[in-house]
């Protein structure tokens, strides 16, 4: 008895010849060779005429198994992609109502000085403007007000106020650590930590935050049909690489018109460092905030229940730099002497003058002492008459660092810091 012998045919490549061509293979207990041929004959000629097939027929059946085996993990990489895709949508979103509901400084008081001309110009420099402005620089010495000046009129602003105000922290640890600058950015802006955006192992770049505040700047702008407004406060607290790169990106944002810059600095010295720079070319204004004047001091002071003559008299001692008429102020109303005030006021600054290296045998005695010799005589001396004196500009830069005196960038002139610094030293001439 016969039976016919077919190989499988989900594995071969092309089927055998048709059943009447398929060789007869006869299975039976007598040892009689089938009609002449051998039983590893008839093998081996179907090897030799389906071997390629069979090939291809198992390396395909090994990429299906490959695939299911893998299948988990292109399909976890999808989601993936769509879930960090998702989360930036939110963090966008988020960064989005921040720029449009705009900063609030409930614990601002409203100052009871008007400086309605400041203010308006001011103003102008932080609304949101249809067309690219360029970015501008509010500079003034430590005290004179210009911060509150700022934040009193984005607290008037109305909604969407399309403004984020940065203030850069008041550490020297900056300068080794700018991940703090970068964290003041990120808590400006309303950013979040999110674990599927953010890694352990690497820190959020600068240059990654300014790309989400460009994509949600342009969002606003589009919405708005306004360019929003980035203030950065206590510029002068950069270290120069992060100076350069804001600087930079205030020229990159300007000239794509998706945001204004406001660099707010308490030195003089930042708008000369960054006038060195290429990126100076699109600086609009550089706005100087100074000291109010004699009639706005007294007013301040009268309206503060100081009498006329020893309002006079504070304003000789601390001139029109609005921290000092604060706290003499109100020492006056708690009961305190002008006289023991001055003295106070007095010892203060000897402190810091000692710090800073310019009192006999300090580094800088005999470059300070030149330089307010000079001032003392002529009360204000020339950019160039400052660097000649002082002879080295590295101690010149760091002479101006030291609070002592003050650089004018829009005057290109140099005087004292401030009327009590100026007090001091004609106190004490001997210097």
């Amino acid at each position: 008895m016969a039976f016919r012998l077919v190989a499988n045919p989900a594995i071969r490549a092309r089927p055998f010849p048709s059943p009447r061509h398929l060789p007869r293979l006869q299975l039976c207990i007598s040892s009689r060779p089938y009609s002449g041929l051998k039983y590893d004959e008839v093998w081996k000629n179907e090897i030799r005429k389906n071997w390629k097939g069979w090939t291809r027929a198992a390396a395909a059946g090994g990429l299906a198994l490959v695939g299911y085996i893998t299948r988990d993990l292109w399909i976890t990489d999808r989601y993936r992609e769509y879930q960090r895709h998702s989360h930036q949508s939110d963090r966008d979103s988020a960064i989005y109502e921040t720029l449009k509901r705009g900063p609030s400084f409930p614990e601002l008081v409203q100052d009871t000085l008007p400086r309605d001309a400041l203010a308006s110009e001011a103003r102008e420099l932080i609304t949101p403007e249809k067309e690219p402005q360029g970015y501008s620089l509010v500079i003034g010495e430590h005290g004179t007000g210009k911060t509150s000046l700022i934040q009193l009129i984005v607290n008037s602003l109305k909604k969407p106020k399309g403004v984020v105000y940065v203030m850069i922290p008041n550490t020297d640890d900056v300068n080794t650590n700018p991940t703090i600058v970068i964290d003041a950015v990120k808590k400006a802006l309303g950013w979040s930590v999110d674990p599927v955006l953010d890694s352990r192992d690497t820190a959020t770049t600068i240059f990654e935050v300014f790309d989400v505040f460009s994509r949600v700047a342009l969002r606003y702008r589009n919405a708005h049909q306004a360019i929003p407004v980035l203030v950065v406060d206590n510029t002068n607290k950069l270290p120069t690489l992060l100076l350069a790169q804001f600087q930079d990106f205030a020229k990159e944002a300007s000239d794509s018109g998706i945001a204004t810059v406001i660099f707010v600095s308490s030195e003089g010295r930042i708008p000369r460092r960054m006038r060195e720079r290429s990126a100076w070319s699109r600086v609009q204004r550089v706005f100087e905030i100074g000291d109010v004047s004699r009639d706005e001091a007294l007013q301040y002071l009268r309206l503060h229940g100081i009498d006329d003559k020893t309002a006079a008299q504070i304003y000789e001692l601390v001139g029109g730099r609005m921290i000092l008429l604060k706290s003499t102020a109100r020492n006056i109303q708690k009961g305190v002497r002008i006289d023991d005030l001055r003295h106070a006021l007095f010892n203060e600054t000897d402190d810091r003058l000692r710090v800073t290296g310019m009192l006999p045998g300090g580094e800088f005695h005999k470059q300070g002492k030149a330089i307010i010799s000079k001032l003392l005589k002529e009360n204000v001396i020339s950019n160039y008459t400052y660097w000649t004196t002082v002879g080295d500009d590295k101690i010149g830069e760091e002479m101006l660092q030291k609070n002592v005196f003050s650089y004018h960038f829009s005057a290109g002139n140099v005087t004292f810091q401030s009327t009590l610094m100026k007090r001091y030293c004609e106190q004490y001439r001997t210097l």
